[in-house]
């Protein structure tokens, strides 16, 4: 079909809106919104939000990231630590406000204004989102190398049974200052840093999305303390599931640990 033809040599989304523009310009056929669905799906296009990359990602950022994480286990394993008592997991720090808007919601009336607190107040969190081990969410001030050095001591704090703890996060400052890079090596934590603007690989990423969510999902938050409840919870809970990593465990951590006796693809 020459429409299609059309479609897939000029770019790889589209809006309803623009298909319509095509339709009109190139076959001088004015379809109807509902008609160009129809058309959409006979077509085989698929309507989804997609996954955001960063533009100035370099190619092959997975790859790197999966030879950080081999290195680790080849230096561990020459070093005779039992991988079996490994935690590792992925940190990231993120601000949360009192309101969002990113929850479709029902309602019997058409057009309802739903009442936020506008408050210029947020809470700033850093999380630990551990495939294995104890997950970790605090309240921070700052994101300064002092609080990474005190993140790092909760981390371990929450996961004193593991031999070894691998943090995954990313290039932000604070984290590749040398005080935290001690503080790591005294608490038994090797960080490993994600390729240059690569937060798709960081799945923690996605409990954040999750922790947005529920936000918008609530009635009027009036307080602070509220927030941190909606937080909390929400945070503990997804990080019971280990679907957030699905891909990054396939791709990724399966490959390398293989032959190493840590059924984590189990509790997916």
């Amino acid at each position: 079909m020459q429409f299609k033809q059309l479609l897939q040599s000029e770019c790889a989304f589209y809006t309803i809106g623009r298909m319509r523009q095509l339709a009109q310009a190139h076959f001088g056929v004015n379809y109807g919104r509902r008609q160009m669905l129809r058309l959409a799906r006979q077509l085989g296009m698929y309507c989804y939000k997609p996954q955001p990359r960063d533009y100035r990602q370099r190619d092959g950022a997975s790859c790197r990231l999966k030879e950080r994480i081999q290195a680790v286990a080849d230096v561990l394993g020459m070093r005779g630590r039992d991988l079996s008592k490994l935690c590792i997991g992925f940190a990231d720090e993120s601000s949360q406000q009192l309101y969002g808007n990113t929850a479709r919601l029902w309602s019997f009336e058409r057009g309802l204004v739903k009442q936020v607190n506008t408050e210029k107040k947020k809470r700033n969190c850093f999380g630990f989102y551990a495939l294995m081990g104890c997950s970790v969410l605090n309240f921070i001030g700052k994101g300064n190398q002092q609080t990474m050095r005190q993140m790092l001591q909760a981390i371990r704090a929450a996961n004193q049974q593991a031999e070894t703890i691998v943090v995954v996060w990313d290039n932000h400052r604070a984290h590749l200052t040398a005080s935290v890079e001690a503080k790591a090596w005294e608490l038994g934590i090797v960080l490993v840093n994600l390729p240059p603007y690569s937060p798709d690989l960081n799945p923690i990423e996605r409990i954040w999305k999750q922790v947005k969510k529920a936000i918008s999902e609530q009635t009027l938050i009036k307080t602070v303390e509220q927030l941190e409840e909606i937080i909390n919870s929400t945070f503990a809970s997804c990080c019971t599931k280990l679907s957030f990593a699905k891909s990054w465990i396939e791709n990724i951590y399966n490959p390398v640990f293989e032959n190493y006796p840590i059924p984590i693809s189990d509790k997916l």
